[in-house]
C-alpha cells in the first residue's frame, strides 16, 4: 500500500478502498468456494446452483461485516444500519444472479455437470460479480454522509467569523460569498438582501 501515496491524492482513497476490497474479495472468494465445495462433496446429488446460493449466503455476511468495518469504515453512511445491509444484500443478489447465470449456463445448456466445469464458471463469474459488486458499493451502500471540501469549510469558517465579529460581511464582500453565508444561515433576510444590493452597486 506504500505505492498508493504516489497516486494523485484524488485517487489515493479509491486505490485504498480497492486494495482492501481486494483482500476481503480473495478471502470471501476462498470462504465462498470452501462452502460450495463442502456442500458438494458432503451432500450427495445437491443442486449446484442451490449449493451456489448457501455459499453465496455465508459469504455475503463476512463480506458485510468486513466492508463495513474495514474496507469501507472511513465512510460514515447516510443510511442506517438496517438499510445499508439491506441495500449490501441487494447488490449481493444482483451479483449472485451473475454467477448463478453462468454457473445455469455451464450446466442447462453446455450441458456440463462435473465439479470442475461448475467451479470454472463460478470463478469467472465471481470475478464479474466483483467489479459490479465494487461499484455498487462505493456508489450507492457504503457512499458517505454529504460532505465539503476543506476550502469549502474554511471559506464559510471565514464567513462565520465575520458575521460573529461584525454582523456583517463588509463592504468587500463579493456576492457569491453573500449567497454562501446566507444558505449557511449566517445572514438573515434582511442582511442578505441588503448586502446584495451593496454588492450589485459596487
Amino acid at each position: 500500500m506504500r505505492l498508493v501515496r504516489f497516486l494523485p491524492e484524488r485517487f489515493q482513497q479509491l486505490a485504498h478502498e480497492a486494495l482492501k476490497f481486494g483482500l476481503v474479495g480473495i478471502l470471501n472468494t476462498l470462504i465462498n468456494l470452501a462452502v460450495f465445495n463442502a456442500l458438494l462433496v458432503g451432500i450427495h446429488d445437491v443442486g449446484r446452483v442451490k449449493a451456489n446460493f448457501v455459499a453465496t449466503a455465508v459469504a455475503t455476511v463476512f463480506a458485510y461485516l468486513m466492508s463495513r468495518y474495514w474496507t469501507f469504515r472511513d465512510r460514515p453512511s447516510d443510511h442506517s444500519t438496517s438499510r445499508e445491509f439491506a441495500l449490501f444484500v441487494i447488490f449481493n443478489v444482483i451479483g449472485l444472479g451473475i454467477e448463478s447465470a453462468l454457473i445455469g449456463a455451464t450446466v442447462y445448456i453446455l450441458g456440463t455437470n462435473s465439479i470442475l466445469a461448475v467451479n470454472i464458471a463460478k470463478v469467472l463469474g465471481l470475478g464479474i460479480g466483483t467489479v459490479f459488486r465494487f461499484w455498487a458499493y462505493r456508489t450507492f451502500v457504503f457512499r458517505g454522509a454529504s460532505t465539503v471540501s476543506s476550502d469549502d469549510v474554511a471559506e464559510s469558517e471565514a464567513l462565520a467569523a465575520a458575521v460573529a465579529t461584525t454582523g456583517t460581511l463588509g463592504v468587500e464582500a463579493t456576492l457569491e460569498e453573500i449567497e454562501a453565508a446566507y444558505s449557511d444561515g449566517l445572514l438573515t433576510e434582511e442582511q442578505f438582501t441588503e448586502l446584495t444590493a451593496s454588492a450589485s452597486r459596487r
